[in-house]
């Protein structure tokens, strides 16, 4: 029998708490996320459960967290998951984000700033500012 393989991170930003789980999510997933809400949630702010790298969701993995989730005695309406699985993961009165696949943008080379990682490296040959 082998075991299931998850992994599951949490860090604190703008006063929300953001957990990331990859992998399996199983009973022992589950439980790994209910045991970081209990130990390192402040108490204020959004939950933020990102699925995006979940491979697959065990039913008993999605319903041992519902259950458990009531007991962890945390309000459901601040908990937010992002990504398609966390549908089937989340409890009644949760929320789901689903992020929409960015379209890439070509670079102009024109922004003073650029931010574009793709940024051209010759900007004085372009300039929004006049000259």
């Amino acid at each position: 029998m082998s075991s299931a393989v998850y992994s599951v991170d949490y860090r604190h930003s703008n006063g929300n708490m953001h957990i990331g789980v990859s992998g399996e999510f199983t009973a022992g997933a589950a439980e790994a996320v209910l045991d970081i809400l209990q130990k390192a949630y402040t108490g204020s702010g959004r939950i933020f459960i990102d699925t995006l790298n979940i491979n697959s969701v065990a039913e008993s993995g999605a319903e041992y967290f519902k259950q458990a989730f009531v007991k962890v005695n945390l309000p459901a309406a601040n908990l937010f998951f992002k990504g398609e699985k966390g549908r089937s993961i989340g409890p009644n009165g949760s929320k789901l984000i689903i992020l929409k696949a960015k379209e890439k943008k070509q670079c102009c080379g024109k922004c003073k700033n650029c931010s574009c990682k793709n940024h051209h490296t010759h900007h004085n040959h372009h300039s929004h500012e006049g000259e």
